[in-house]
């Protein structure tokens, strides 16, 4: 087994910097209404089997022997930017919303 202790340190951080736009991503989620979270339901289901290809990959890496860790960082690679450019675009399209009722221009003049 040829697993890179750096290259493991760097993973370990990039997922922590994932978890915390994911979790970001959740909170927003919650505080929409039940349209936007259908209407996003297969971005996230493509997220979630996204990163459990990237999860598979790291976890083939453990397992490797020198000649297979090229092909396999590269996989990494590719899944780890393909699950970031996913969650970055849920972020980008799902508003931020408060969990605050707005008040009516009627309300607010009163």
């Amino acid at each position: 087994m040829y697993f890179n202790q750096d290259y493991s340190d760097r993973i370990l951080r990039e997922v922590k910097d994932i978890a915390s736009r994911v979790h970001l991503l959740k909170e927003r989620l919650a505080k929409q209404n039940v349209s936007v979270r259908l209407e996003h339901y297969w971005k996230l289901a493509h997220v979630r089997r996204t990163f459990a290809e990237f999860k598979r990959s790291v976890e083939q890496l453990e397992e490797d022997d020198d000649s297979q860790c090229n092909r396999d960082y590269e996989r990494i690679e590719a899944a780890w930017n393909k699950l970031v450019r996913a969650v970055d675009a849920l972020l980008a399209t799902i508003p931020v919303k408060s969990l605050t009722p707005r008040r009516s221009s009627k309300q607010s003049s009163a």
